[in-house]
């Protein structure tokens, strides 16, 4: 399906006017109030989009987020803890395009008046077609939004989408992954679990040698979804040494994904990792996409919304937190639901 959008502004508008006419147990975009929304350029190639709670660095040129600051108080006192610290290559919420991971990015600000903040980073670098990844918060926000839009032009010749990702290497403190009710678990993250390679298998196929899991193979296409069925997934950091804290991957909506409700997508996987993929073929379907040259057209995938969320540290047992955690995630999943126009 292809859709036409200028900006996400207007999608976001909606739902502040929602905010003020409804009452949920969690609000779109995570809260309200607050202090006010920020958007600071480091004069080093990089901005930071603050509002009090989040705080996230960006790098104008590459696209990727490689901070995420997330403030909270779940103790007594407030805390920061920079949420991507220690995962795979430093840690970022980094972009996949048509098979390109080296985009180069311009860099401009699409809205900035203290209640909101949308910065537009654009692309031309991926053959015949222009690519942009919006990135906006809101005040009170204790998450932000991330919308890419592919926008084909008279000028573009023929053009056939191949896997676009957002792929989010979450920090080392997180060690309890939840895709949906039967897929909620610790996983194995310590630097002592080791696995092999299975012999005659994918690549992606391991044997667990030690650790919680040692005799059980482990990959990552058991972890995927249906885009019908699915609106969070992610990780918490809970139990021992833990922060009782979470970090969510939230679709208010799926109209936009291509291949119907059973298409089915990789969410996430050990090395805690998120994933978000508008459009992918790791199972077929949905992935009917050559355009001629000359079509006019865009499509926005999104917004969807980057949650943090926090619950009480005198919840020291694994299991409780994780599912506290869990549950309201699903339920802030519920609220961008509605307020989805």
């Amino acid at each position: 399906m292809k859709k036409s959008f200028s900006s996400i502004t207007g999608l976001l508008a909606l739902c502040g006017w929602l905010l003020a006419t409804s009452a949920f147990a969690n609000l779109p975009g995570g809260g309200t109030n607050g202090a006010s929304v920020t958007l600071t350029d480091n004069g080093d190639g990089t901005v930071t989009l603050a509002n009090g709670i989040i705080a996230i660095h960006i790098n104008k040129t590459g696209g990727a987020i490689d901070q995420i600051n997330y403030t909270y108080n779940n103790s007594g006192s407030p805390t920061t803890q920079q949420v991507l610290s220690g995962g795979h290559n430093g840690g970022q919420l980094y972009w996949e395009d048509s098979g390109n991971q080296g985009a180069s990015f311009t860099y401009s600000v699409v809205a900035n008046n203290g209640n909101y903040c949308e910065v537009a980073l654009s692309s031309t670098t991926v053959a015949n077609i222009l690519f942009e990844v919006h990135y906006s918060l809101l005040r009170g926000n204790t998450g932000f939004y991330v919308t890419p839009i592919w926008i084909h032009r008279a000028i573009d010749g023929g053009f056939s989408m191949g896997e676009c990702r957002d792929n989010i290497y979450s920090g080392s403190i997180f060690n309890w992954m939840s895709v949906d009710a039967t897929r909620n678990k610790l996983m194995p993250v310590s630097p002592s679990d080791a696995a092999v390679g299975v012999q005659g298998a994918p690549v992606e196929c391991s044997l667990w040698t030690s650790g919680i899991y040692a005799g059980r193979y482990e990959d990552k296409y058991k972890y995927s979804a249906d885009y019908g069925v699915q609106r969070v997934w992610g990780w918490s950091s809970v139990g021992t040494g833990g922060k009782n804290i979470g970090l969510w991957d939230v679709a208010g909506s799926v109209e936009y994904y291509p291949g119907g409700p059973m298409k089915r997508e990789l969410t996430c996987h050990d090395g805690t990792t998120i994933l978000n993929t508008p459009h992918g073929s790791h199972f077929g379907g949905g992935t009917d996409s050559t355009n001629a040259p000359g079509e006019i057209w865009s499509k926005v995938c999104g917004p969807h919304f980057i949650y943090c969320n926090a619950i009480s540290t005198a919840i020291t047992a694994t299991n409780a937190a994780a599912q506290a955690l869990y549950g309201d995630a699903l339920a802030q999943a519920t609220a961008e639901g509605t307020a989805w126009p």
